[in-house]
Parts: C-alpha cells; structure tokens; sequence
C-alpha cells in the first residue's frame, strides 16, 4: 500500500509516535497483539485492542478485525490497529516506512527489509544491520538522538543484565505471583502509601493484596481480570504528576516522536522520488 507507515506495538512511547505521525498527515497501521499489557492505557492506542477503539488527545485509533477491513479503514483515512504481533501483514502491504515501537529492549523480528526505510527504538537494535536508524530512548542529554551506525547507548546494558534498572523502581508494582488481577482503583486517583489498590487472585485459590508503596497518582494499570504472570508490572505510582497528566502524553514520548519524524522527513528528502510528499 502506498504512502504507509507501519509501526510495531501499540504501548505509551509507540502511541506517542503514532499520534505525531497521524497528525503530520501520514498513513498509520499499528500492529499489537490481542491482549496488550500497557499499563498507562489513558494514553496509549492499544487500548483499542480491548474496546474496539481507543482516543488519545482527539485522535482515535479504530481495531480491525482482518486485514482487508485494515485496508479500507486506511483508505478512509483512519488510524488502524490490527492483531498482528509477528508483523505477518507487512509482506503484502509492503510499507514505505516500519517503525519497531515494540521497546522490548530486544529485537522482535523486524529486518531491514520488511520496509524501505525501517526504524528501531532503543537498545536491542543495531543501525545498520537490523534497521536504518535507531533512535536513543534513555532519559539523558542523547534522548531522542537518532544514530545511523551501531547500537543505542543501553545496548552494553543488556549484556550486564541491567536493562530495566531505575531509580524510581518503588514507583511500579510487580505481580509478586501468576494470577488475575483485580484492580480496587482507577487510572488517575490518588492513593496513599500502604492502601490496597489491587487483588491478585492466585491459581491455588489465594487471595494477595497489592498495596502502594509510595503516596501519588495512580498513572497506569492492566485491566481488571487480565492474567499475570510472576514479576509483570501491573501497577504505575507517580508522586508528583498531576491527575490531568494521566490523560496527555508525555514529554520523553514526544521527544522521541519528533525524533521519528525526523528520522522518517530526513530519509524522505533524500529520495530522488518522493514517497510522501510533493513539491511542485
């Protein structure tokens, strides 16, 4: 399909790219898989995959059931989401652009090839090898910074098994065992240090309780009756954000979109024939 842009995962820093994207007038599909397990859902696009539709800053993403109503949802000009977590539809769509938003901190498949222009998001990446361009996710003075040659600077992370690591570690809770999880609270309520804001229901019949560890804003969470597994985070604790935050995006997914944009506009103006844009 012409003028396409096909972006891998549906998660906060994917929807931030998806939503700049789409507003800058390109031609959208996201791929996620049936049951997402972004917990700041407010302002993430994946959302869709559970209500058949999901709103992020006035912009609305819509799920389609089979590639062919993707195909025309596309054409109306609507922003899509289709289950496709393996990317299986981009050999017949064939895009101009594929961005891997997936932020696994590893890589879920995606080659060079499967587009003209492919893009990867922080470590787990290789410039030049398994993408075009790679662009540097941690929080620092190089975020958003896109390197055309080699690795993201938390690459050598991976090896030392630190990926993940950070400072505001007591701000998340992890389920503790398997289960399913039953949330007490809502996205954006304020919560206070040892309050109950969630049950685990385990496979022997337990019931666990989840307590917040820090006061703050309830900024993210899985769905109520979503199955765990052991270590998943469920829970996102802010103890500065304010409530009307937990509906706009934030300031690294937009610093990272811009990067995308850049990115894709920079290979753009390149080209001795315009993929997206025409100048008379």
């Amino acid at each position: 399909m012409k003028h396409l842009i096909v972006v891998r995962g549906g998660g906060e820093l994917a929807s931030g790219i998806v939503h700049m994207l789409y507003r800058a007038g390109f031609r959208v599909l996201i791929l996620e898989q049936a049951q997402p397990s972004a917990t700041r859902r407010r302002v993430t696009f994946s959302d869709a995959m559970y209500r058949g539709e999901a709103t992020v800053e006035r912009v609305t993403c819509h799920r389609a059931e089979t590639l062919k109503e993707a195909r025309r949802h596309l054409k109306e000009g609507k922003l899509v989401m289709l289950d496709d977590p393996d990317a299986k539809c981009v050999r017949a769509l064939r895009p101009q652009v594929l961005v891997d938003a997936i932020a696994a901190h590893q890589n879920k498949g995606t080659k060079r090839d499967m587009a003209e222009h492919t893009i990867g998001l922080g470590p787990g990446f290789c410039a030049g090898r398994d993408v075009d361009v790679v662009v540097e996710t941690m929080r620092g003075h190089n975020l958003g910074r896109l390197i055309y040659e080699g690795f993201s600077a938390r690459e050598q992370d991976i090896e030392n098994s630190t990926v993940g690591y950070a400072r505001n570690v007591e701000q998340l809770l992890f389920a503790p065992e398997g289960g399913r999880l039953e949330m007490l609270h809502s996205i954006s309520l304020m919560v206070k240090r040892g309050e109950s804001i969630a049950h685990l229901h385990t496979a022997e019949g337990k019931t666990l309780e989840l307590k917040a560890t820090i006061d703050g804003v309830l900024r993210g969470a899985l769905h109520t009756d979503t199955t765990v597994v052991k270590g998943q985070k469920v829970v996102d604790i802010h103890p500065t954000m304010g409530q009307e935050e937990c509906f706009t995006i934030s300031d690294k997914a937009r610093c990272i979109a811009g990067s995308v944009l850049e990115a894709i506009m920079a290979w753009e103006n390149k080209r001795p024939r315009r993929r997206f844009f025409h100048r008379d």
